[in-house]
């Protein structure tokens, strides 16, 4: 699964240390023109797939006792961001936040 396929959770997994629910993003796609904005909008896609998983209430088919809270969004990259890959994470975490959501950015390091 990948930010391809936006209508679905890559992968969830509770965090040990906080108990924070963690939807992890897995995006494969480089960042290098023309394709660069077919990779925006499918991030878009999917991120907004994330908030609806959880302001919909599908969090609670993975975890029933979830009665809200923060809730993060890790996105697991193979490719380093550009500058307009950073101003985007930069506003979709702005956006997140207003629905009580964190959002991560982690570079595969394989």
């Amino acid at each position: 699964m990948s930010i391809l396929e936006a209508d679905l959770v890559d992968y969830v997994y509770l965090e040990d240390d906080t108990a924070t629910p963690v939807l992890v993003v897995s995006d494969p796609l480089t960042w290098k023109p023309p394709e660069d904005e077919d990779h925006l909008e499918a991030l878009r896609v999917k991120l907004n797939s994330q908030i609806a998983f959880v302001e919909t209430g599908q969090i609670r088919g993975v975890w029933p006792g979830f009665a809200g809270g923060l809730v993060r969004v890790e996105v697991v990259a193979r490719h380093s961001l550009t500058r307009m890959a950073e101003d985007f994470y930069h506003a979709a975490g702005r956006v997140m936040k207003e629905a009580n959501m964190d959002l991560h950015f982690r570079l595969c390091d394989s």
